[in-house]
């Protein structure tokens, strides 16, 4: 009877063994998570953490990535240990969330002791190429703004000033916003892919700015002078017209001088019947220069006729004060009325 009772109880043991032990190892093999790989001992307490890890291990075991890494940030946010941030980042690899992917990589490498094993320096250095890679598909920013100010990147909040670290998103036009006490501003930044870049915002000058602007605005603005030629610009133009039109003249008058030597030519040589040889070559001379001689002075009557039409247009016809260049936060406008 003893003995049927101990074959009994040592059935019962070795069926307790095989159910526990592919349970354990099923979550050392699924989940990848640093009780595995750290060869720290995992927590045997029955608490909502180890509850917690339990479904993750679960959720690795049927395919749902995205959930366990979901498990691993909650974990992360009661013990942000090293075991929960390369979980994190781990998982964000596999799934393709780069940005949180390169975030938690870098914390995981950050928390990790010095390898002294060579299983462990194997484990760093592929947790250190997995790194590399999330980083050649994001964007790193870092930021220069005076300390205390809240930062946050497209609503979400990044944290306090100085961060003292990257922030990694994905490549393309991000909004950031800060705030210190009761000044707030925004800027857009682009971000590449493997690109590193540093954001630079002034908050108390954009906060000095926006309250000159707020007070300004509700104010009416008196109506401004209209604004005189300039007398500079009209003498320029005056005398820029009267020389194209001097110059037209003298060269109609020099026109007329070949003109009438080439006529010469022709009634000394009985209407140009008879005319060969040099003074042929003297005619021909004549023609040439009496035309050339009138296209120039064509031009330069035109042009003489423009600039005086121009001047007494910029003289005579009513303008505003002309162009002005004003700054709202970070765009330019320009404006310019005639």
């Amino acid at each position: 009877m003893n003995i049927t009772v101990s074959r009994a109880l040592a059935r019962s043991l070795i069926l307790v063994a095989l159910l526990l032990v592919p349970s354990a190892g099923r979550a050392d093999s699924t989940t990848g998570h640093a009780d595995s790989t750290t060869g720290q001992p995992d927590s045997t307490t029955s608490g909502p953490e180890s509850r917690l890890q339990r479904s993750a291990d679960r959720a690795v075991a049927e395919g749902h990535l995205a959930e366990a890494r979901d498990i691993w940030l909650q974990l992360w946010q009661v013990d942000p240990s090293e075991r929960a941030a390369c979980n994190v980042g781990q998982l964000s690899l596999r799934i393709g969330d780069m940005p949180r992917a390169a975030e938690f990589l870098t914390a995981c490498l950050e928390r990790t002791p010095a390898p002294a094993e060579a299983g462990a320096r194997e484990r760093d250095q592929s947790r250190a190429l997995d790194l590399a890679r999330a980083k050649q598909a994001v964007g790193a920013l870092t930021f220069a703004v005076p300390p205390g100010a809240e930062l946050s990147i497209d609503d979400r909040p990044v944290g306090r000033t100085p961060l003292g670290r990257e922030v990694f998103v994905a490549p393309g036009s991000h909004r950031v916003r800060v705030v210190l006490g009761s000044a707030a501003t925004e800027t857009t930044v682009e971000a590449r892919a493997g690109e590193a870049r540093q954001v630079v915002v002034d908050v108390a000058l954009a906060a000095r700015a926006g309250a000159t602007t707020a007070t300004a605005m509700p104010r009416p603005q008196p109506t401004a002078p209209t604004a005189g030629p300039a007398a500079g610009l009209v003498v320029l133009g005056s005398v820029a017209s009267a020389g194209c039109v001097t110059l037209g003249a003298v060269l109609l008058a020099r026109s007329g001088e070949h003109e009438r030597r080439f006529n010469d030519l022709l009634e000394h040589n009985h209407g140009g019947y008879r005319i060969a040889g040099l003074e042929l070559q003297h005619a021909q001379r004549a023609y040439v220069a009496m035309e050339r001689a009138e296209e120039r002075a064509a031009v330069a009557l035109t042009a003489g006729a423009i600039l005086a039409a121009g001047t007494l247009v910029y003289a005579f016809f009513p303008r505003s004060q002309g162009p002005r260049l004003t700054a709202a936060g970070t765009r330019l406008h320009l404006e310019a009325t005639w």
